[in-house]
């Protein structure tokens, strides 16, 4: 059995961050990558150090690191095969994966602020259905018997509930079951590397507003600095376009820049075409004066900056409202329901009464 065997398992997020950041200092340092990583992988633990040896053994071998990226497929998502081509036809590989670390970096940030976020809402979720579950199996079965002389319209839900009780153990464990399963699940999915690919973090951790602005100028200023690096080590426009999309994996960034590219190539892009809406109106005033290198240079950095700032106000304002929303979207909904049922029903049976005794 030889060492490339275990590639069947993937790693984390966060390794691959921190993967991702040796690999960036080795470069920066000037250490040939095979000797560098071979060395890492005699120190690191677990599956991080077998990757890492099985990068270097294929390297010393001779083939490209592009192709070593794309042979391991579950711990390197699409994306990074990307950015490691991207960086080395800039001639600026270290640059490149700093920019991926920094998104992966912010996933793994929006991962935590949504597992702060659901903690307690999902604590009182599950308490909360235990006592319905209470609630329907005794009380709602003594209200209905203590009360006889209460009219049997006011009995009617209650005795409805009650008629749960006898089915309670296929419905009763169903509700938490099914709920920690799914948040079981989510948590296995977003840890893996291959949520860095924009489909699948998008999936993960879109559907809060904060952690989708959070990420989505992340993923632009990413593609500025990318594209700031092929620019300035003079790849064409409309090749470095394609690259920079592909080095961030936005399938609408990737489209745009492609029909961008074959504008260019056309020469048919004008300021305010508005090629793709992937990207900001900025955009396309830049790439109307694309070959004007020294206008385009610091204004993809500048706007990679800008960025970076917008991002990290989503961050703050994440950190801040996501656990609130969540504890109030889904603990104050669960509880205020669990009020209505028990108290909607004790107030029926009193006015009830107090009508008989009227």
């Amino acid at each position: 059995m030889t060492r490339a065997e275990p590639a069947a398992s993937s790693i984390s997020l966060e390794e691959l961050v921190a993967l991702n950041d040796e690999m960036a200092a080795l470069v920066r340092a000037g250490v040939p990558l095979e000797k560098g990583l071979r060395d890492l992988g005699e120190d690191l633990p677990g599956r991080l150090g077998q990757l890492a040896q099985r990068v270097a053994q294929r390297m010393e071998r001779g083939e490209p690191l592009g192709d070593v990226v794309a042979r391991e497929p579950r711990s390197f998502p699409p994306v990074y095969r990307a950015v490691v081509e991207a960086g080395i036809r800039s001639g600026r590989l270290a640059v490149a994966l700093e920019s991926l670390a920094g998104t992966a970096r912010r996933l793994v940030e929006a991962r935590q602020i949504v597992l702060a976020g659901l903690l307690y809402p999902l604590l009182v979720l599950v308490v909360t259905w235990g006592l319905f579950v209470l609630f329907v199996v005794k009380v709602a079965p003594a209200f209905a018997q203590a009360f006889p002389e209460v009219p049997a319209a006011s009995r009617g839900f209650l005795r409805w509930l009650a008629g749960w009780g006898d089915s309670v153990w296929s419905w009763g464990p169903a509700v938490p079951a099914v709920v920690l399963v799914l948040a079981f699940a989510w948590m296995l999915a977003s840890a893996r590397a291959t949520s860095a690919e924009p489909p699948l973090a998008g999936l993960l951790f879109g559907w809060l507003p904060w952690t989708r602005r959070m990420i989505h100028a992340f993923r632009i200023a990413m593609f500025s600095e990318v594209l700031a690096l092929l620019v300035e080590n003079r790849v064409p426009l409309p090749e470095a376009l394609v690259l920079a999309a592909e080095a961030v994996g936005s399938r609408r960034l990737i489209e745009g820049a492609r029909k961008t590219a074959l504008a260019i190539q056309r020469g048919n892009v004008s300021m305010g075409s508005a090629v793709s809406p992937a990207w900001p109106p900025l955009f396309d005033w830049l790439l109307a004066t694309g070959q004007d290198h020294g206008t385009l240079l610091p204004t993809l950095r500048q706007s990679a900056s800008i960025y970076h700032h917008r991002a990290q106000e989503a961050a703050e304002a994440a950190r801040l409202l996501v656990p609130l929303v969540l504890a109030v979207g889904i603990g104050g909904t669960v509880t205020m329901g669990y009020a209505l049922v028990v108290f909607g029903s004790w107030m029926a049976i009193l006015y009830s009464l107090a009508d008989m005794l009227r």
